[in-house]
């Protein structure tokens, strides 16, 4: 007997109901799934996940690397090596480029210019010193007089073997400025930096290296005695403070200033920028901090440059705006644009500038901002000084 339409009707409906509902099930299943495989891989290996001290086949050490990678020598230029010793014990390895009076390619030569600001170079997190090289040849010469100090983190490079982490690359850049401004604490004799003018020291940090340089800004302040106390950034921070001893309470000027190309607000940022789905359980999972952002609202009296490429597809556009935002906020400025996307502030000396280059992408913007960059650069090396 033929069933009527109307049974047919239902029964093939109630049939498509439950077979929607069971691909509902089984979709919801597996984003779940898949969402805490990625939350699970982000608690256990998210240091892996940020830190590379080898890329792209190329071999760790500086020595390894291609032609033109190795070694400042392949320049021709006047370079010290420096082994920076860690408050843990670990060494960091640094390659000091540095200027003759006069031409530097005059190798009988052995006055060094000594009235000039010296940039510490700490780079992204991927590969060692070597592979910044052409970058840091090209700030050579077009910042002359300048010093150029490329640093490498621990376990990069030919830096001592140890843990990458944020804690540890903390304490690398604490360590380079207690080795400038030694020699106690330090290892170093009384005059290990004779080129170098401590009252012109300047942080350069790209990406990751914005990171590491906010927080030697931060450290500066908190540990100056000509400065007034600021808060530190958590609570290893304040044991770890409150247990230094008077080798590394000593007087000396500040940081002459900071620039910050193409960084990052935080890394709980980044994380809802580059996996939303686990966006929401990152406060359970997520150890890494680097928030900027909160240090960038308490170093309100370092001068600070920031160089952005506006076509990063890395670290989105917006997070350098939004630094920029944070410190100008902070040092109570408005801004001075004048319909330009560069923006330039001051009050009483505390400089404030972002030169934006239109088509620059994350690791390129050096190259593609052209003559315009480098004198945004330059400029403001001279304004901080002044």
């Amino acid at each position: 007997m033929t069933e009527p339409l109307e049974t047919l009707t239902t029964t093939a409906t109630s049939s498509l109901t439950t077979t929607l509902t069971s691909l509902l099930v089984k979709s919801t299943t597996l984003l779940t799934g898949l969402t805490t495989l990625l939350a699970c891989l982000l608690y256990n290996y998210q240091n892996s996940l940020l830190y590379f001290p080898t890329i792209g086949g190329l071999p760790r050490r500086t020595s390894d690397n291609p032609k033109n990678y190795r070694s400042p020598a392949e320049y021709g230029i006047p370079f010290e090596t420096h082994w920076i010793p860690c408050e843990d014990g670990v060494k960091i390895h640094s390659w000091l480029l540095l200027h003759r009076e006069g031409s530097d390619n005059d190798n009988d030569n052995e006055k060094f210019s000594k009235k000039i600001p010296t940039i510490l170079f700490f780079h992204g997190n991927a590969g060692n010193i070597g592979i910044r090289l052409p970058n840091a040849m090209q700030m050579y010469r077009h910042l002359r007089p300048a010093n150029i100090w490329l640093i490498d983190y621990r376990g990069y490079g030919d830096s001592d073997d140890a843990k990458v982490d944020e804690r540890g690359l903390k304490l690398d850049a604490e360590a380079v400025l207690r080795y400038i401004h030694g020699p106690r604490g330090t290892g170093g004799s009384k005059n290990h930096l004779p080129h170098v003018d401590r009252n012109r020291i300047f942080v350069f940090g790209r990406s990751l290296g914005g990171a590491v340089a906010f927080h030697m800004a931060h450290y500066d302040r908190v540990r100056s005695p000509k400065l007034n106390k600021i808060p530190s950034q958590s609570k290893h921070d304040d044991d770890r403070n409150n247990k230094l001893d008077s080798k590394h309470d000593y007087p000396r000027p500040p940081l002459a200033g900071m620039i910050v190309e193409n960084s990052f607000l935080s890394i709980s940022t980044m994380v809802d920028y580059l996996l939303p789905y686990v966006a929401p359980f990152k406060s359970l999972v997520l150890r890494i901090n680097w928030d900027s952002a909160k240090v960038a609202s308490q170093i309100n009296e370092i001068p600070a440059l920031f160089l952005a490429g506006k076509k990063d597809t890395l670290v989105p556009h917006e997070h350098m705006l939004g630094l920029f935002q944070i410190m100008k906020e902070s040092r109570g400025m408005s801004n001075n644009n004048n319909g330009s996307e560069d923006r330039s502030l001051d009050r009483g000396g505390r400089i404030l500038k972002m030169h934006v280059v239109k088509d620059g992408t994350h690791n390129e913007t050096w190259m593609q901002g052209g003559r315009d960059y480098w004198t945004a650069f330059k400029t403001f090396l001279t304004e901080a000084l002044a």
